[in-house]
């Protein structure tokens, strides 16, 4: 965790109704990895060194408000008017705030405390009004365009509704994350119109309200584009676990880890693996699992909250809190849990 900044803030736009999600459960509660998908975005900002952080939710959302506490502040969206409106319920918690700002969106889990500070850091170094975090893509999502006059100067940010032919091509796209000049921003809030098919108050229009009024507005590339994924739906949500799943198993891969087959293979990104150890398809590692080096795991195993021991060998097996002595041999059709002995290469073979 960095170093607590001063005079930074955070918001975080979270009062969406997840209807695309088709579940009783509110979208930013849905278990991502090892933690519900807004908490991925608080402790960004808390790993960011941010101390005020405050939530704009829903009135229904008490749920979400459980599930993060009350170490960081909530404002109330009572009526969805759009992204503009979300920021607009924050200013009361504000009032007396006169640093910078940064905004993000709840459900956005590849948001890091790296991503964050180079925003900030960029930020402070133009001296602009507004800062936003964008994202290059080959093939852009559906997202708004950043639109840049010859010099590379930002004069817009163009849904894809709305954008010529020639702005859809542009690779550079909006995602949400943004880092404003408080004192500067936030009475200019009331300049936003709704005269849009939604009748909504998009945060985007800022941009020409800041430009309008003569402020410097900037806009940086992360390098890391997955930072740009939100999750909206279930195909979102098991598109961004594929992208965590690909990036940790590289990961184990270059530090000396054997996978035949990463596409039919699944580990936590808790999940410790020693080198020379081969994991074989159709294997599933969960969080609090530790493997020790030259082991053989798998195929078609399931691990969970297990420490497994130098040398073991665990196919066609479910091993679920135990701890696997060096050189074990598990499988295959094992089912060892909890309160089931220690096992060694002499007892299963």
């Amino acid at each position: 965790m960095h170093q607590p900044l001063n005079n930074i803030a955070a918001v975080v736009l979270a009062a969406g109704k997840s209807t695309r999600m088709k579940s009783k459960l509110n979208k930013l509660l849905v278990m991502f990895e090892d933690k519900p998908l807004v908490h991925h975005v608080r402790d960004a900002c808390l790993q960011a060194g941010i101390q005020q952080i405050i939530m704009v939710i829903g009135p229904e959302m008490q749920a979400v408000k459980s599930s993060l506490g009350d170490s960081i502040q909530y404002a109330v969206q009572h009526e969805r008017l759009g992204t503009g409106h979300a920021l607009m319920q924050a200013r009361p918690l504000l009032k007396n705030f006169k640093g910078d700002l940064v905004v993000l969106v709840g459900d956005h889990p590849f948001i890091t405390d790296e991503s964050i500070l180079c925003l900030l850091k960029h930020h402070r170094a133009s001296h602009a009004a507004a800062t936003l975090l964008t994202a290059m893509y080959e093939q852009p999502p559906a997202q708004g365009r950043i639109v840049r006059d010859s010099t590379g100067k930002v004069i817009k940010i163009v849904e894809e509704k709305d954008a010529t032919p020639e702005e859809i091509r542009i690779k550079e796209v909006n995602i949400s994350t943004y880092c404003f000049d408080a004192q500067v921003v936030l009475p200019l809030l009331d300049e936003l119109g709704a005269d849009n098919v939604q009748k909504e108050y998009y945060l985007t229009d800022i941009v020409a309200i800041l430009l309008r009024h003569h402020y410097r507005v900037e806009a940086i590339p992360y390098e890391d584009n997955k930072i740009g994924v939100g999750i909206n739906s279930r195909l979102d949500l098991a598109t961004a676990l594929k992208i965590m799943r690909d990036d940790y198993l590289k990961k184990l891969m270059l530090s000396g880890v054997t996978v035949i087959d990463p596409a039919s293979t699944f580990v936590d990104s808790t999940v410790s693996i020693g080198a020379d150890t081969i994991i074989y398809p159709y294997t599933y590692i969960e969080k609090g699992t530790t493997i020790g080096p030259d082991c053989v795991i798998g195929p078609q195993a399931k691990l969970s909250a297990s420490q497994i021991g130098k040398g073991a060998k665990i196919q066609f097996a479910v091993i679920d809190n135990c701890e696997i002595k060096d050189g074990a041999r598990v499988g295959p059709f094992e089912y060892i849990k909890d309160g089931m002995p220690v096992l060694n290469r002499n007892q299963i073979s």
